[in-house]
């Protein structure tokens, strides 16, 4: 894993659970819903999904954004 991080010049602390980390976190970004990022993940819970997926206020506020745009006030 170290060569490879090497290679592509990722960070020096580089390992297979970081990539799961990572990957589990773009498939969400990318609108996957959790009951089939868990089915790919092998988790036997939505809760701890929670753990892998890390976003930022960035990552929600279009989603935000049109959900605030359709309430009725």
């Amino acid at each position: 894993m170290a060569e490879y991080a090497a290679a592509s010049e990722l960070p020096d602390r580089m390992h297979p659970h970081l990539l799961r980390h990572q990957m589990l976190t773009w498939l969400t970004s990318q609108g996957l819903p959790d009951a089939q990022i868990q089915l790919i993940s092998g988790h036997a819970s939505k809760k701890s999904l929670e753990v892998y997926q890390h976003l930022s206020l960035a990552d929600v506020r279009p989603g935000y954004q049109r959900a605030v745009k359709g309430l009725e006030v």
